[in-house]
């Protein structure tokens, strides 16, 4: 009975002084908000380890030291604090590997070796048992075999992700060891490989070629993948001819441009599948065989036309309307007041002082603005079935305007007039500024119709984009 009371109080006592130890090294964690000198981390480690909480000893003599190498009391404090954290992860260790937990046992001592490491980066020595290399390197072996086998299993069941995560491992553990770099590379690329031989047997030629392109980045040694690759671009190969456009808009040479813009468009489509043909003759051609676009209706002819033009499919497009209006300049002379400060003199209060008075100006105010209008229809049709891929007809307008002042004197005194009378109100006075500091550049009809041409032609080149993604 008395032995139970013993226990008891001593039990009471232990959770007590726990307690106490503990609230200890919260209110000195705490501190280090307020005061993180390397002299006053110091002092903290010391309550620390005198607490007996030496890993948060460890860590503030750290700290102190990082602020301050020359500081002697935190050297001296992580020598021996620190030692004691190392022995605390070279027991972990050592138990792992005594109840044959190899893992735990391999990363419990890359954990005491990283934690030695960075002490003594600071300069101080820590002590490690000489056999506990010849032990590491023991249980690694355990441990890599066992998840070599592993991962062999996983391979040949064609659990390529399980079989992948072990390979790679083992290859952060010993990258040389027997043929881990080669297992790495075929859980990685196998399943892509397969995926990639799947689409390329169903004739999904460009599904199959990036997939093949992503090992190609990777390993293009792997198996027979640069052969695949290439026989992919030969057999996906789309050969699209690009028929001359037709003018409905009664300006010369305007579809010629229009057409020289689409073409330099679709060669920045950057795809490897897509093939521009142009043919010098090919206006030619279509009437020989007295076919236009719409004439292109069924899979035998549009098969005939494919055949003479080596094209799978057939881009055409006209002009549908076209205007360019070019503004002349227009100025007229407004009315203003420029102000300025006149010196005067109180002979009551004896002091000088400034007076804003205004004097009647003038100034220009010009305006301009040119513009265009562009109408553009383009269609697609296959030359294998005679069906139309895409077509759309898109406006573009673009224009560009000029609005602003000028004044010969001092622009930043210039004030608007109204019914003869300054107007000093800051929004209007700001929107009279900004005309000032207003933009004097305008872009001639010749930009704007380019720009117009541009924007046409990409819609053009975004169509056949999606529609080549398909496929």
């Amino acid at each position: 009975m008395n032995s139970l009371k013993a226990n008891s109080k001593y039990l009471i006592s232990s959770q007590i002084s726990f307690f106490l130890k503990t609230c200890l090294a919260l209110f000195i964690l705490a501190g280090i908000q307020s005061c993180n000198t390397s002299k006053s981390l110091s002092k903290k480690a010391a309550q620390l380890e005198e607490a007996g909480l030496y890993n948060d000893a460890a860590l503030f003599y750290y700290n102190a030291l990082i602020k301050k190498p020359s500081n002697i009391d935190a050297r001296i404090g992580l020598s021996k604090a620190g030692q004691r954290v190392l022995n605390d992860k070279i027991d972990n260790f050592t138990k792992a590997r005594a109840m044959e937990e190899y893992r735990d046992a391999v990363y419990a001592y890359k954990d005491a070796m990283e934690y030695r490491t960075k002490v003594e980066d600071l300069g101080i020595k820590l002590e490690a048992p000489s056999y506990l290399a010849d032990d590491y390197e023991e249980a690694k072996g355990i441990l890599i075999k066992g998840l070599y086998d592993d991962g062999n299993e996983h391979l040949v069941n064609k659990e390529f992700d399980k079989a992948n995560k072990i390979f790679e491992e083992i290859h952060k553990l010993d990258p040389d060891y027997k043929d881990i770099e080669d297992l790495k590379d075929v859980s990685r690329n196998e399943p892509i490989y397969i995926k990639a031989v799947g689409f390329f047997d169903q004739g999904l030629y460009r599904k199959a070629y990036y997939e093949f392109e992503k090992i190609y980045k990777a390993n293009p040694s792997y198996k027979d993948i640069d052969i695949l690759r290439d026989e992919c671009l030969d057999k996906g190969k789309y050969p699209v001819a690009i028929a001359p456009f037709d003018n409905g808009s009664g300006q010369k040479g305007v579809e010629k441009k229009m057409q020289a813009f689409v073409i330099t468009e679709l060669s920045t489509l950057n795809d490897p599948f897509l093939r521009i043909v142009e043919r010098d003759n090919m206006e030619m051609v279509m009437e020989e065989q007295r076919l236009s676009l719409s004439g292109i209706v069924d899979e035998s002819t549009a098969a005939e036309v494919g055949n003479i033009l080596g094209a799978k499919a057939i881009l055409t497009g006209k002009i549908l309307s076209y205007s360019a209006a070019e503004g002349n300049l227009q100025s007229s002379r407004k009315k203003g007041f420029e102000g300025y400060q006149v010196k005067l003199y109180n002979k009551l209060e004896d002091k000088v002082y400034y007076e804003t008075r205004y004097k009647p100006v003038s100034y220009m105010e010009y305006y301009n603005n040119n513009e265009v209008n562009l109408t553009f229809q383009f269609k697609a049709v296959s030359l294998e079935t005679g069906e139309i891929l895409f077509s759309d007809v898109v406006q573009k307008k673009e224009n560009s305007e000029v609005h602003y002042a000028s004044y010969d004197g001092e622009a930043t005194r210039l004030f608007p007039s109204k019914d003869n009378r300054v107007v000093t109100s800051s929004r209007d006075r700001r929107q009279l500024q900004n005309l000032v500091r207003s933009n004097r550049q305008i872009k001639s009809v010749s930009e704007l119709s380019n720009d117009a041409y541009r924007e046409a032609a990409q819609e053009v080149a975004s169509d056949l984009y999606k529609f080549m993604k398909d496929i």
